[in-house]
């Protein structure tokens, strides 16, 4: 039953997104702030492509700041001549659809193992036959070296990537598995038994984190690679780091979206531009290292952690990046069951994506509000993606205390 449901729900979902595709043009959705940022505009996507076919740079002017290889993969599809013009977007969103509905199987598979390890571990609280890695190194550093590549932000998934590779995934603390062994031993239970149990918990797997790294060297000169053939007589790769990951740092378009530092270097004096630039993009790294030592027992949690604190203080951030750690929040429901501000948090995102086109309408077209009224929108999406950052690692680092508490009582 639970198999058929599953499939129900992606098979609705699919459909409502190809609905949306086939029947949702006088939505606008395309040009939505909430959706289409800089990075992500597919008019933007369409202009370089343009460039790049006339002999220029598809970074000339300041329209596209993506990756050269979506010229090659999506460029041909929103070519007016090869797609029929208005037909173009369609089959760019066809090509979305695919691949969200892809990156769904592969959430809905990692949430089968986790489960698998989370009732090994919680059966016997002994992790030896659940932390052996999949062998799949050479695609995790693809998809890391992709993503590294589309957005840069991915980058600081190297911690939650080397923590899997090397202990296995989310189990419970290692103090846990210390007391376990305690009341073992008054129990009776042999010593060499115990002190193996311990050793091969503790044990850091070098060989497959080795592995993965040599790959994300080899996909990243390939990548590179690539990006030179593609850019080659129209530009080089200065220029490209310059008018991408130098264009996500900087944050030179101010045009409106649903993060808030659009709003604050509009207004904040070009005197102090910079310093503030240098804060809000070192927010992100000063949180890697303090939950990577607190949480480094549960490294696909602190994917999770990562994911929604980029979605939060990232430059262009929209509704896909909130879609990517929401997807993930389901994989912690039992550890999450006691998270607190559920009914806070659910009716507030659904308010605030309820009144952020409203917010922008008064604004943009009627002419009967200000920026504020939609800033006021883009801090409060803020504001509940904080609670939920905070809310799910203190309810995590409860649930993993109630576990201690259990196993030395």
């Amino acid at each position: 039953m639970a198999i058929r449901h599953y499939w129900s729900m992606a098979a609705a979902a699919v459909g409502f997104r190809l609905a949306l595709v086939l029947f949702g043009g006088n939505l606008h959705l395309a040009s939505r702030p909430e959706v289409s940022t800089p990075l992500t505009s597919l008019r933007r996507l369409a202009e370089g492509y343009w460039l790049k076919q006339a002999s220029m740079s598809p970074y000339s002017g300041s329209m596209y700041h993506g990756s050269p290889l979506l010229l090659s993969v999506l460029g041909p599809l929103t070519s007016s001549k090869r797609s029929g013009g208005h037909h173009a977007h369609i089959y760019c969103s066809l090509v979305f659809v695919a691949v969200d509905f892809l990156a769904a199987m592969l959430i809905r598979s990692t949430g089968r193992r986790l489960q698998m390890a989370r009732n090994r571990s919680l059966k016997s609280l002994d992790l030896t036959r659940s932390v052996n890695s999949s062998g799949l190194a050479p695609l995790a550093a693809f998809g890391y070296v992709m993503a590294t590549h589309l957005s840069l932000y991915p980058a600081i998934l190297i911690l939650p990537v080397t923590l899997l590779l090397g202990y296995g995934p989310d189990s419970p603390p290692p103090k846990v598995f210390l007391l376990k062994g305690l009341s073992a031993s008054k129990v009776g239970m042999p010593e060499n038994e115990i002190s193996t149990g311990q050793r091969d918990f503790r044990q850091f797997a070098w060989k497959p984190v080795l592995h993965f790294t040599l790959w994300v060297f080899i996909w990243s000169c390939y990548v590179l690679l690539l990006s030179s053939i593609i850019l080659n007589n129209v530009g080089g790769r200065q220029e490209m780091f310059e008018k991408t990951y130098g264009f996500i740092l900087t944050v030179k378009d101010l045009s409106p979206n649903i993060g808030v530092l659009w709003y604050f270097f509009a207004e904040v004096f070009d005197v102090f531009r910079n310093f503030f630039l240098i804060v809000f993009n070192m927010n992100i790294v000063f949180m890697v290292l303090p939950l990577a030592i607190r949480l480094k027992h549960r490294p696909c949690f602190l994917a999770f952690v990562y994911t929604a604190i980029v979605a939060m203080l990232k430059s262009y951030p929209s509704a896909g990046d909130s879609a990517l750690y929401l997807g993930l929040l389901g994989l912690f429901a039992n550890e999450l069951a006691e998270m607190q501000f559920t009914f806070f948090l659910f009716f507030g995102y659904i308010g605030v994506s309820l009144l952020s086109p409203v917010m922008h309408n008064l604004w943009i077209w009627r002419g009967t509000g200000n920026a504020n009224f939609y800033f006021a929108t883009g801090l409060a999406y803020t504001c509940l993606q904080t609670v939920l950052v905070v809310e799910s690692v203190s309810s995590m680092i409860k649930h993993d205390r109630k576990l201690r508490l259990l196993v030395k009582a």
